[in-house]
């Protein structure tokens, strides 16, 4: 056995629209050759015939004339023990996702596929050219339940898809590619940890095929496991003190505007008592130290005794809360267990039959570092006879115009204990079906599938209403119901405090709610050669299709009866969509071998659904393919696509939540505050009258402040939204096979243009974007008018002002514009090529680059449209997608010897500026500086059926960039886990 160095992989391997060259060295992806895609290995059922994704005809040397990208299961294993979502997020055509590598808590555990950063909802994932089965009540495919160790490749196509496919491909489809004809065991283990020591990771599969009855039956199945250990911001050093909670576990009494204290009782605490050499402010909120003495929570900050992390900070805009970023998870725990298998039989030498089935369970917890004990907020009333008000604070509320009245408390339930929210899934999918020939050149497919997705949702860590109640009322302050009593001012969970157990058990709630999805697919294809022209073979598809999507979500019934803090409220729905559909494909071999045109050939494309939503909608597509000379293609074309609404833009219920909307020392919140840049600057009077006829009390307006950083929010579906339509332009070319032999001869090169425009984008108008825009951030209401349809999305408080609610229904918005260059680059070249004798090994280089020219969003129809092309922070299409960096790019350098290789691969993320500051002159909002991480791997095959592998991620320990605008950077683009290590083997029986 020959040892080898190596340097070089890249999980990207993928030419956009197909490249790669001759071999590849172990562990490099596997890409497809520009001249044509290499004819999968089927049994010799098909002739050598293949599909590509995108295209339901099989054809010999098929040429895609759309950017397609391929790689193997080799690259995700050169990613250590990951996630398929973690193995994707390193493609530029993928914008990273926040909860791919950490299964976030909103996303609770799943999951998903984002091409372009138009939202999963717009990435159709196929499992062998068939849909799966959904995982959330948007139709998108949580990538958990894909059998890793089966796939023998994946095809990504960028671009509408929804004439070949049907609804949800506006960005494009990735295809998971399954072996079709493996014999023999194939064990395979990765286990991984980080160099601080969690993290740990392990992924274990065991697959078996095998032929019966003289080959014509073939049976395949696959067992996996994966487990992955939770790590929390808290313990990596970027994450410590980073990031704010506007309302601090302990509480704070909130200033209510019509029955504010006195500035003389203020100054005789702060000024006369503490010795505060500033002023505070009559509506400040105020928090109890631990020694009943108090403090003010915003700026000013006055008489704050807590220790820093104790458990409170002092942030940048001088507000104290608790450190956010050391609460969340880097990486979420994730236990999965799968199970895959696949038959077939060939009943007659023309005719198959075959079946397949899918079964997945797994769980995913999501809570927040017991230490500190964060959850969520909530608001409520303390009378103002409660036994735990100190002296100080009842000689302020005393002031009060009405000084019996009950006093406004906002506090987060992590002062109880911390909300633990464990997720558990069950997944399955049968599939059977029959194919064959109808003819010599005639093949038919016919399958239907079902499948059914259910969660079972607990949370524990909510707080009886009624319990609280009778605590915070009681006259001993609750001692009599449990020992000591509750105070609600201390930031000392009771969850963490033995002598207080009783009372965390009388408050604390446990919540059970239940969601399942459902899918029934039935379709036929009919596709093969009509006549021969002089070009080639005149070829068709066509096919018809039903298929039934099914929705159930069942609440626990204390958020039905708002009976929990926070206040979440939600209702029960369901709700069921189905579509009938007919399409059909003809590819058109123009001319061969006349002049400059040694093969030009036409893919039309058209499909008409018939949704039970929205109607009747078409989608069609015309792309060309030309073969100019040698290696040299142009390729291109047009393709409509067509999203209908799914299941939760139509059935959600309403949902009440708390988005952020960052604070006004940051620039933002809301503009009404008295301190804000807005109220401050050239429009002040504008702004101020804007205020007033929005409802903020005249008596108020000039000592509004608003210290927290989100507005409550009720998020609803919507029985009236309508399809969404995009047209996709594509032009590009490739290069390869520049030389017959020599250092070019595995030489590939391809560069694509697209250009995607989205109209009545299906959404919702974050209350951040609305905030901007009612107030004139950026253009949207020049007028300062009350009645702008930005400023109807609030309701305020009459007597306070602060915005009580911003509703968030769901609804056909404006639309998307965006456009960008890919290239990629392969080449491989033997060292004898370049003169060294024997077999010295070749080298590998790999390189794409991803170019984002526009990304502009139109909010609603007739506004103008914003580019937000190399930004950090906007969530608007996506709430898991913070980041639209100008550039992305992936390179490596390889060497491989024999059954041995090395790699060394760089990834490149651009700087991006925040997406707030878009449209606002001299603006000094922070973004992010560029980054780029180093990642090694080697692979050595100790026999031919025995290969271990190791590596190293992040080998530098590059730490995320800084960036202050929500206090914490994206936890889906960059590497947040730091250095971390891998190792694994595969055996072969």
């Amino acid at each position: 056995m020959r040892k080898a160095l190596l340097v070089g992989t890249s999980l990207t391997a993928l030419f956009l629209g197909g490249t790669a060259c001759g071999q590849t060295a172990p562990g490099t992806p596997v890409a497809a050759p520009a001249s044509g895609v290499e004819p999968q290995d089927d049994g010799g059922k098909t002739g050598g015939e293949i599909v590509v994704t995108g295209s339901r005809i099989t054809r010999r040397d098929y040429v895609s004339d759309t950017p397609i990208s391929t790689f193997s299961s080799q690259a995700i294993e050169a990613q250590g023990p990951a996630t398929i979502a973690q193995s994707l997020n390193q493609l530029p055509q993928f914008a990273a996702n926040d909860a791919a590598p950490t299964a976030s808590g909103a996303k609770q555990g799943r999951t998903s596929a984002n091409l372009r950063g138009l939202g999963d909802t717009r990435t159709l994932v196929l499992l062998d050219g068939r849909r799966l089965q959904p995982s959330d009540s948007q139709g998108t495919i949580d990538l958990n339940i894909i059998p890793t160790s089966l796939i023998s490749a994946t095809e990504v196509i960028t671009g509408g898809a929804s004439a070949t496919y049907g609804s949800d491909a506006i960005a494009g489809v990735v295809n998971f590619k399954l072996k079709t004809d493996f014999s023999g065991i194939d064990a395979d283990v990765q286990s991984g940890i980080t160099e601080r020591g969690d993290g740990r990771t392990l992924d274990a599969s065991l697959s078996a095929g095998t032929k019966f009855a003289d080959g014509r039956g073939r049976v395949m199945g696959a067992l996996s496991y994966f487990d992955r250990e939770g790590v929390f911001g808290g313990a990596r050093d970027f994450f410590r003190g980073k990031g704010i909670a506007g309302v601090l576990r302990g509480g704070v009494v909130s200033a209510v505007a019509s029955n504010l204290p006195s500035q003389a009782a203020l100054n005789s605490v702060f000024v006369g008592q503490y010795g505060a050499t500033t002023t505070p402010i009559r509506n400040q909120s105020i928090g109890l130290n631990r020694d009943g003495t108090l403090f003010t929570s915003t700026s000013p900050i006055l008489n704050l005794r807590y220790a820093d992390h104790d458990p409170y900070i002092v942030d940048g805009t001088s507000r104290v809360g608790y450190p956010l970023g050391e609460t969340f998870y880097l990486s979420a725990p994730l236990k999965r267990i799968s199970g895959f298998g696949t038959a077939s039989f060939d009943v007659t030498p023309s005719i198959t039959v075959y079946a397949q089935g899918l079964y997945t369970t797994y769980s995913s917890s999501w809570t927040r570092n017991g230490n500190t004990a964060t959850s969520a907020t909530a608001v409520a009333l303390i009378p103002a006879t409660n036994p735990f008000i100190s002296p100080d604070l009842r000689t302020i509320l005393n002031s009060r115009p009405n000084p019996n009245a009950p006093i406004n408390f906002s506090f987060n339930t992590g002062g109880v204990g911390p909300t633990l929210d464990e997720q558990r899934y069950k997944v399955y999918q049968a599939v059977v079906g029959i194919r064959g020939k109808i003819a010599p050149d005639i093949n038919f497919d016919l399958y239907g599938s079902k499948g059914k997705t259910t969660l079972r949702e607990t949370q524990d860590g909510y707080i009886d209403r009624a319990a609280w109640s009778t605590l915070v009322n009681a006259p001993d302050g609750g001692a009599s119901v449990c020992s000591g009593g509750y105070n609600p001012f201390s930031p000392d969970p009771l969850v963490l405090n033995p002598a207080k157990k009783g009372c965390f058990d009388f408050l604390d709630r446990k919540l059970t709610e239940h969601t399942s999805f459902s899918q029934e697919v039935v379709e036929g294809t009919v596709e093969g050669g009509i006549v021969k022209l002089p070009g080639g073979d005149l070829r068709f598809a066509v096919g018809a299709s039903y298929r039934r999507n099914g929705y159930s979500f069942n609440p626990d019934i204390a958020r039905v009866n708002r009976t929990v803090y926070p206040d979440q409220a939600t209702g029960p729905a369901r709700g069921s969509i189905n579509v009938k559909e007919v399409f059909g494909e003809l590819l058109v071999p123009v001319l061969k071998d006349v002049f400059a045109f040694k093969e030009l050939s036409l893919d039309i494309a058209y499909r008409y659904s018939d949704y039970s939503t929205v109607g009747g909608v078409s989608t069609y597509k015309a792309t060309g393919d030309w073969n100019v000379v040698g290696g040299f293609r142009l390729r291109g074309g047009y393709q409509r696509a067509v999203r209908a609404p799914n299941l939760s833009e139509l059935y959600a219920p309403p949902e009440k939540s708390l988005p952020n909307v960052g604070s006004v020392a940051q620039g933002q919140g809301d503009f009404c505050d008295v301190t804000s840049a807005r109220r401050t600057g050239a429009n002040a009077a504008n702004v101020r009258a804007l205020c007033l006829a929005q409802g903020v009390p005249a008596s108020v307006i000039d000592q509004f402040r608003f210290t927290g950083s989100a507005f409550p929010t009720v998020s609803q579906g919507n029985l009236g939204l309508t399809q969404e339509t995009a047209d996709t332009i594509t032009g590009g070319l490739t290069i390869d096979k520049l030389a017959s032999s020599g250092v070019f001869r595995r030489l590939s090169i391809s560069v694509d243009y697209y250009k995607i425009r989205v109209k009545d984008s299906i959404g919702l108008v974050s209350p951040g974007v609305a905030i901007n825009q009612c107030f004139n951030v950026g253009g949207g209401n020049p007028n300062y008018d009350p009645n702008n349809a930005y400023c109807q999305l609030f309701h305020r408080d009459p007597t306070s002002g602060q915005v009580d609610l911003f509703s968030q229904t769901t609804r056909n918005l404006g639309g998307f514009r965006l456009s960008g260059i890919d290239t990629q680059l392969d080449w491989q070249i033997d060292l004898t090529d370049l003169g060294v004798k024997g077999d010295a090994g070749s080298i590998g280089l790999n390189f794409v680059a991803s170019y984002l020219d526009k990304f502009a969003i139109q909010n609603t129809p007739g506004a103008p449209f914003i580019d937000y092309a190399g930004t950090i922070g906007n969530t608007q299409v996506d709430p898991f997608t913070l980041s639209y960096p100008k550039w992305k790019i992936t390179g490596s350098l390889s060497y491989s010897l024999d059954k041995a290789s090395i790699t060394l691969r760089g990834r490149w993320y651009d700087a991006m500026s925040n997406y707030a500051a878009v449209g606002v002159a001299n603006s000094t909002l922070p973004g992010v500086d560029s980054r780029i991480y180093f990642d090694m791997n080697a692979r050595i095959g100790i026999t031919n059926k025995f290969e271990f592998r190791f590596g190293v991620l992040n080998l530098l320990d590059k730490a995320p960039p800084e960036w202050t605008q929500g206090s914490l950077s994206d936890p889906g683009l960059y590497d947040t886990l730091q250095r971390r290590f891998f190792v694994g083997v595969n055996a072969k029986f």
